[in-house]
């Protein structure tokens, strides 16, 4: 099989961000070492050989503290909580264009469409939760981290798998946006033949998937996904559709230099997470790179406090005159000829006044500050003070909205490009086709879908306003029972908008816009007419009163005395 060109251009590409990558590499070996005692050790080369017990064996030879993991294991468990939590719709998609406001029929098909969504991503076989659970350690750890979604078929629609940190190099546009992905990864012979298909692989590596021998070799794979430089294009009803999709995606076999398989993605595939990341720096930075430094201080006291401990509990040991041997001494045992005819002990301890308690309160400070910059002391404001009053509980609540608020909206960020690559794989199913369940109203044409953030994060963010809506009502309620006309400067349904807003209720609770004004409608004639009837009545009741008074006045003569007063018709004039 010859090589290709664009095979060429793509491995070229790869030595290059290879190469810009490495300066990243160095700090992420560190990472591993103290913070991810699971991950292979990659970046020194071994790529995942070592069996996972020896690992385990080498890390705690060099390791004595695990103050640092725990916390990223924390943090992350947070972040999931805070964004993406399983037990909530985390968010909502909103089609509103720029001075357009949703009409009630367009947020109802919206949050159906969210549903539908939250359905497919916690199926059984969607691989969501692990993938995502996978992402927020990696960016926790080392900065970056990548979803991949794919197109799946039968019962799950869409299936997702994390993409480990050493097999990802990216380029980003102008935007900062990631729109070329490299994927290095390695695959035995046969497993390459299932993924790529037998037929199109290089006949050096069929060999290797014939040889049952020699079928789980190693082979290296890079694959590439980028922006087409061109795009097909055909007039259809006086538009332009594309022929072919954005973006191209190849694989190929390093040492052999060729293509293997070609296809591509309507959408960006991959989305990309960070902690935090400044201008021209492609992957970022975590917190537990930010606080490398007090780990390994951590590290190396209580290395030393150790050390200390064992010279107190299992001390080095002198003798006079050399001995034949020196034996184990452990408690109980008898060792006759170790004493001299004068009763002294032939073989003494060094104690050397070693006092460990130093380097433990000093390491323990050290811990205390890690899990400061880990964020692990805002996710136990309960457990450090069970007696904190509410507005306590809710000022911690808040600060942990403002503390968490910027990288988590960097990592919401990144759904949000999940969200889209989901629905461009759902719309070439028939998504939005004319026998969906899912067919848009006629007012959503030319609109764009975007989410609407609802996770607890974001009611943390605009809890505050909320809060303060509620206060002013309440104000303006207590203060109306002295002069009810302060209520005429609230806006009920505005308020009401306004704390829904901060929330999570559901659309299908409140009643289209139409239906109020009918009720309000109906309320208002209701009111009419009670008000005519009881004026009615008021009449009535003068009437009947007045019959009464009447009669009495012409019984009196009252009546007789004021026509006497009045003028008579024909009299007078000239």
């Amino acid at each position: 099989m010859a090589s290709d060109s664009r095979a060429h251009d793509i491995l070229s590409r790869q030595a290059e961000l290879e190469s810009e990558r490495s300066r990243y590499e160095a700090i992420w070996e560190a990472v591993s070492e103290f913070c991810d005692p699971d991950a292979p050790d990659v970046w020194s080369g071994r790529r995942g050989a070592e069996p996972q017990a020896e690992r385990h064996e080498r890390r705690g030879a060099r390791v004595y503290a695990n103050t640092i993991n725990s916390a990223a294991n924390r943090l992350a468990a947070g972040l999931e909580s805070l964004i993406i939590p399983q037990s909530e719709k985390w968010h909502g998609l909103s089609t509103a264009a720029v001075n357009d406001e949703e009409s009630e029929e367009e947020k109802e098909w919206a949050e159906a469409l969210r549903d539908f969504l939250f359905a497919l991503r916690y199926s059984a076989n969607s691989n969501f939760v692990p993938a995502t659970q996978a992402c927020l350690r990696n960016v926790v750890r080392y900065g970056p981290a990548y979803l991949y979604a794919e197109e799946g078929f039968g019962g799950t629609l869409i299936r997702y798998a994390s993409i480990p940190v050493v097999e990802g190099y990216l380029c980003r546009n102008r935007w900062g946006q990631v729109d070329i992905f490299h994927r290095r990864y390695e695959r035995t012979a046969r497993q390459a033949a299932q993924l790529l298909g037998y037929d199109k692989l290089p006949a050096r590596i069929k060999m290797l998937v014939d040889d049952p021998a020699k079928c789980e070799t190693k082979i290296s794979l890079i694959q590439c996904i980028q922006p087409r430089d061109e795009r097909k294009m055909y007039r259809l009803s006086g538009t332009y559709q594309y022929l072919d999709t954005a973006f191209a995606s190849y694989h190929v076999v390093e040492d052999e230099e060729v293509i293997v398989r070609e296809s591509g993605f309507r959408s960006f595939p991959v989305s990309s997470f960070n902690w935090r990341r400044y201008e021209g720096d492609p992957y970022g930075i975590s917190p537990t790179i930010e606080a490398l430094t007090t780990v390994r201080e951590e590290n190396a006291v209580r290395r030393s406090g150790l050390r200390a401990l064992q010279q107190i509990t299992d001390p080095a040991t002198a003798s006079k005159a050399r001995l034949d041997y020196v034996p184990v001494l452990n408690p109980g045992e008898n060792y006759p000829g170790l004493i001299d005819d004068n009763g002294r002990p032939l073989i003494a301890p060094i104690a050397v006044g070693q006092n460990p308690t130093y380097a433990f309160d000093y390491a323990e400070s050290r811990a205390e500050e890690i899990r400061d910059m880990m964020f692990v002391n805002l996710f136990q404001t309960l457990v450090q003070n069970p007696q904190m009053t509410a507005t306590e509980a809710l000022i911690r609540q808040e600060e942990k909205g403002a503390l968490l608020g910027p990288s988590g909206s960097i990592i919401q960020a990144g759904f949000a490009a999940n969200l889209d690559r989901e629905l461009a794989i759902l719309e070439d199913k028939g998504l939005y086709e004319e026998d969906s369940r899912f067919l848009p109203p006629a007012s959503l044409a030319g609109k764009a879908v975007r989410p609407t953030f609802t996770g607890p994060l974001d009611v943390l963010r605009r809890s505050a306003e909320a809060r303060d809506t509620i206060q002013v009502v309440t104000t303006a309620m207590q203060m109306a029972q002295f002069d009810p006309g302060v209520m005429d400067n609230i806006d009920g349904d505005e308020a009401l908008k306004i704390v829904q807003s901060a929330g999570r209720s559901p659309q299908r609770i409140f009643r289209r816009q139409d239906e109020v004004a009918d009720i309000r409608d109906a309320r208002a004639k209701a009111q009419q007419a009670q008000a005519g009837m009881a004026a009615i009545a008021a009449a009535g009741r003068v009437a009947r009163d007045a019959v009464p008074a009447v009669v009495q006045a012409r019984d009196s003569g009252l009546l007789d005395s004021l026509s006497g007063l009045m003028p008579q018709g024909g009299e007078g004039g000239a």
